[in-house]
């Protein structure tokens, strides 16, 4: 049997199989799937995630990997579970600051409960306010709009700093400062948006 009939597969196999392409590749994209994906849901499940998260993160790191393989950024010089996991992690920390940064920002614009579950309206004043905040992010001045959607990717100061060609990091973190106070200043300026906002 070739390298290809084994229940385990080497570094060095794993990166043959796939640059081969055809039912190989596959056959060990899914061997990495089954073989590392549980491993990656704990770490999530651990570091504040749910299986969902896990499951979609890992898919898309499991993507990076084959491609990076298929263009010889990865040649094998660490082991592909370490090298899997690095690339799941940075992008599992990317995705948890969104999520913690979207729930920031969205407090800043409603204090009072959430609309109880079985209200048939939540889904609907969710979508309303989403538009609006959207709408308010437009009128921003354009420094302080893209510094704001960076920070709710996920990116941090520096490499918000990196990507607007901004000195270091702390002067990004000064820009994400007043691009907050110009937000909360046109909300305040809005004494309707503010009210249905607000849900009141």
């Amino acid at each position: 049997m070739g390298i290809f009939g084994f229940r385990k597969y080497t570094t060095e196999s794993i990166i043959k199989a796939v640059r081969q392409g055809g039912r190989d590749a596959d056959r060990v994209i899914d061997y990495l799937y089954q073989e590392h994906r549980d491993s990656f849901i704990r770490f999530v499940q651990s570091h504040n995630g749910d299986q969902e998260d896990a499951l979609d993160v890992f898919q898309d790191a499991l993507i990076v990997l084959v491609n990076n393989i298929e263009r010889g950024v990865f040649k094998g010089d660490s082991n592909i579970k370490t090298y899997l996991f690095s690339i799941g992690r940075r992008k599992w920390y990317k995705c948890f600051n969104k999520k913690i940064r979207l729930s920031e920002l969205n407090e800043k614009f409603s204090s009072l409960p959430r609309v109880h579950a079985e209200d048939p309206w939540q889904t609907t004043l969710g979508d309303e306010r989403n538009v609006l905040i959207g709408q308010l992010m437009d009128r921003l001045k354009e420094k302080n709009k893209q510094i704001l959607l960076l920070w709710m990717e996920g990116y941090n100061m520096t490499e918000i700093a990196k990507r607007l060609g901004l000195k270091n990091a702390q002067v990004a973190r000064n820009y994400k400062s007043r691009a907050m106070k110009e937000l909360m200043s046109l909300l305040e300026e809005n004494t309707l948006l503010k009210s249905y906002l607000y849900i009141k």
